[in-house]
């Protein structure tokens, strides 16, 4: 149905109810039958529209629900049973007839909420006994009754109503009687128990139809008390007239008990997935920690989550076993959930939550979604683990090389000259063959400064701090070093920190300004290393970018292994980088202490 043809629809459903109000009102409220009519017969017309006009609202707002169009029938039916306010023996009659049929139908409806059916075994069970009891008497009651049973204070006659149209027989008095105190004892039992199911739900472990379902077991009590105060105590004056605006007030209620029951819902839906969110941000989210999430959020610790594996073309639970769950046990429900159109995951949980499953997979996509950017994140990860491995493979190459190729050629060059040094007479062409030495070391040194640029052999011998301290020695800028015993990591971690420390001193010597000096504190809480390079220079002007190429090497080097880098920098107040990385320690030490500080000069 369109948007244009469900606007006509729910202005027809309106139109509907108006006019049945309307003639609940011209029937009832000139009736010599019923007690208090007027009051009754307004009453009743607003108790009608309500009725209808909350059910068209619930039906505009969630047309996929037959809820909102259950609930606007109440009204239509109960509309029936103003018939009861006419003297005539037949419409009294079928006014009565009607109000039975009502009773069955408004508790079929209250246990439908908050879905629009009856989900829970026991529920069923029971409406389809109360209706089928509800069937099995009235027939013998039609036929051999002289009066029919009241029907509670909205709808007592006050010993003037009409006699039974429709009976075929009379019987004693005493077997009316007992007919009577059937319809009773079935209407009785069918209320009660209905309003036993209704706290029962409202007492579920799954929070989500709790709060959904405690505004309507209140306006359903309501309603039972003042029906059954009237069907025990054949109430009249005073009595009468307080179990009347009981009833009432329970009547109008009920539409009012619906809507805020939905609304609790949502609103708790909503803060569910906003605690989702929140607790995506701070831990990472596994396919364990969502369904642990789920139970939390929806309270149902029965809730499993299984998840489409393509290779295996099933379902696999959170521990990697495959399952089927095409049919769901007694007391369980599946809800799918689907991803651009294809099966992502199925949560099977009690059915209970069958009614709002809405709500389940509003709260299912949410944790879906943070799961597939925590798969993200990780693929992320995992591609900037692979380039600084390609790239330290690299370094280690062109340091290998450097020192096996180029370095030793020059070191081999630089002997054979001195071989033909010694052996020659000419002293003008010794000082050149000297010459040539002398420029072979430098070239060889500066092959050495650069090979140990490349992948400094220090840090793979000594660690990151050693390996800081030796570039400190002849670092462009005054650095100090301080190592509060961090002892050994993985090579990965040690060249993420080592490099990182060297472009934060590199851009420090460019940018931090004459006279400027930096602080390298290397320290271990447990599994995390601290690393903090701070300078005390011009920092950085307010709205300063940290997107430079330094920066973004900086921050792809960290979160490959998983770390985390700040950059905290004020004008005049220089720059301070803080690195965060978990690694246990390869070489623990027993003591923690801090080493001298090594200062270039």
């Amino acid at each position: 149905m369109n948007t244009t043809s469900r606007a006509y629809a729910v202005g027809g459903l309106l139109a509907t109810g108006t006019a049945a109000a309307a003639a609940a009102i011209w029937t009832t409220v000139p009736s010599s039958v019923l007690a208090n009519a007027e009051t009754i017969g307004i009453l009743r017309g607003l108790l009608i529209a309500s009725w209808v006009a909350a059910g068209a609202y619930m039906w505009s707002e969630r047309p996929e629900s037959r809820l909102g169009l259950l609930l606007a029938g109440a009204g239509l039916v109960y509309a029936l049973t103003s018939l009861m306010a006419s003297a005539d023996q037949l419409t009294y009659t079928a006014g009565r007839i009607a109000l039975a049929v009502f009773l069955v139908y408004f508790a079929y409806v209250y246990l439908c909420f908050p879905g629009d059916r009856v989900v829970a075994d026991l529920n069923r069970r029971f409406i389809t006994g109360f209706a089928l009891a509800s069937v099995a008497v009235w027939p013998f009651v039609l036929a051999f009754s002289d009066r029919l049973p009241e029907g509670g204070a909205l709808n007592a006659c006050s010993n003037r109503c009409p006699p039974n149209a429709l009976r075929v027989a009379s019987v004693s008095d005493g077997i009316s009687d007992s007919l009577d105190a059937i319809v009773g004892v079935v209407t009785t039992v069918g209320l009660l128990g209905t309003a036993a199911l209704l706290v029962s739900n409202a007492r579920s472990p799954a929070r989500l139809r709790r709060r959904a379902v405690e505004p309507v077991v209140f306006a359903y009590v309501i309603l039972v008390v003042a029906y059954l105060a009237n069907a025990i105590g054949d109430l009249s004056g005073g009595a009468l007239d307080a179990a009347q605006v009981a009833a009432a007030t329970g009547a109008f209620l009920t539409p009012v008990a619906m809507l805020a029951g939905q609304a609790r819902a949502r609103s708790y839906a909503s803060v569910a997935a906003g605690q989702l969110v929140t607790r995506g941000q701070a831990e990472r989210m596994t396919r364990a920690r969502l369904q642990e999430w789920l139970r939390d959020a929806l309270g149902d610790p029965t809730l499993e989550v299984a998840f489409w594996d393509r290779l295996r073309l099933g379902f696999v639970d959170v521990d990697g076993n495959l399952i089927d769950w095409a049919d769901a046990s007694p007391g369980r429900a599946v809800t799918p959930v689907n991803n651009n159109g294809r099966p992502f995951a199925v949560i099977a949980h009690s059915a209970s939550l069958q009614e709002a499953t809405d709500v389940v997979d509003g709260l299912a996509q949410t944790a879906l979604m943070l799961l597939e950017n925590a798969r993200l994140v990780d693929e992320l990860r995992a591609s900037r683990a692979r380039i600084v491995a390609s790239a330290d493979q690299e370094r280690h190459r062109l340091e290998r090389d450097l020192h096996d190729g180029a370095q030793q050629r020059l070191f081999l060059l630089q002997i054979k000259l001195q071989r033909l040094r010694r052996g020659l007479a000419d002293e003008a062409l010794v000082g050149e063959i000297e010459e040539i030495e002398a420029d072979a070391a430098a070239a060889l040194e500066e092959l050495r400064v650069l090979a140990h640029g490349i992948f400094p052999t220090v840090l793979v011998e000594s660690g990151v701090p050693e390996a800081l301290r030796a570039f400190a020695v002849d670092a462009p800028i005054q650095v100090d070093v301080t190592d509060h015993w961090i002892g050994r990591c993985s090579p990965t971690i040690e060249a993420a920190l080592y490099f990182c420390a060297l472009e934060a001193i590199q851009n420090a010597a460019k940018h931090a300004g004459v006279g400027a000096h930096v602080k390298v504190d290397l320290d271990r809480d447990g599994d995390r290393v601290d690393l903090t390079i701070a300078d005390d220079g011009v920092g950085f002007q307010p709205g300063g970018s940290f997107d430079g190429m330094g920066f973004v090497t900086m921050r792809d080097r960290i979160g490959a292994v998983g770390g985390e880098l700040e950059v905290i920098s004020e004008p005049a107040a220089g720059v301070t980088l803080h690195v965060s990385i978990a690694e246990a320690p390869l070489r623990p030490s027993t003591e923690v202490r801090e080493s001298p500080q090594w200062r270039s000069v």
